[in-house]
């Protein structure tokens, strides 16, 4: 009589794996582990393939030298290393990819001191904008393979600064003081009523 199940086990049995009718002969003296033979309907069916998931994730932060960007538009990057790629630089939904793959495009501002003397001689004579940056894209590591799922992005800023104009970062700033103004007004008002029934026994 069986006294417990565990998550392996159900009725006493081992319960994990799928069972398959093998058949195996030794060759030349060896032993089975040289010799396993397999169904081709387990192959083609896929019965001992599993799905696992990877999550990657990069950030783009602000630099001493400069904002990172996420972009598309990477130097020195060939098109075909970008073809997964969507406009905004970020690997497409349903893409198949390898290692070495790029999954997000990301460029980072150098200095000076960073550059090859071959990139300090080209942006000497051509002014090269490329030598101002260096290629931090998120590519995907050794060993694996797969399809995108999912894609998620996120910013701590609904609006860049970058984007807007003067007068209009002015007339938001002037906004924001004002809302703050009143809701001091409000909470020193309303802490002064509080205070005053605590003082009067109300």
């Amino acid at each position: 009589q069986v006294i417990a199940d565990g998550p392996n086990t159900d009725q006493g049995e081992l319960a994990l794996g799928r069972n398959v009718l093998v058949a195996f002969m030794p060759w030349n003296g060896y032993n089975f582990e040289d010799a396993i033979m397999i169904s081709e309907k387990v192959v083609k069916e896929d019965i001992y393939t599993s799905i696992h998931i990877d999550e990657f994730e990069i950030g783009a932060r602000d630099t001493k030298l400069g904002p990172e960007e996420i972009t598309r538009d990477i130097p020195n990057v060939s098109e075909e290393a970008l073809r997964n790629l969507g406009p905004d630089g970020v690997v497409r939904v349903g893409a198949e990819v390898k290692p070495g793959d790029i999954l997000v495009g990301k460029i980072t501002p150098k200095s000076e001191t960073e550059l090859a003397p071959e990139e300090r001689l080209l942006r000497a004579i051509f002014g090269e904008k490329a030598a101002d940056v260096k290629d931090t894209s998120l590519t995907v590591p050794s060993g694996t393979y797969g399809i995108v799922m999912d894609v998620k992005v996120s910013s701590r800023h609904e609006v860049s600064r970058e984007k807007l104009t003067p007068s209009e970062t002015k007339r938001q700033l002037k906004s924001i003081t004002e809302d703050n103004r009143k809701k001091k007004e409000e909470l020193t008002e309303q802490l002064t009523d509080s205070l005053s029934n605590i003082l009067l026994g109300e």
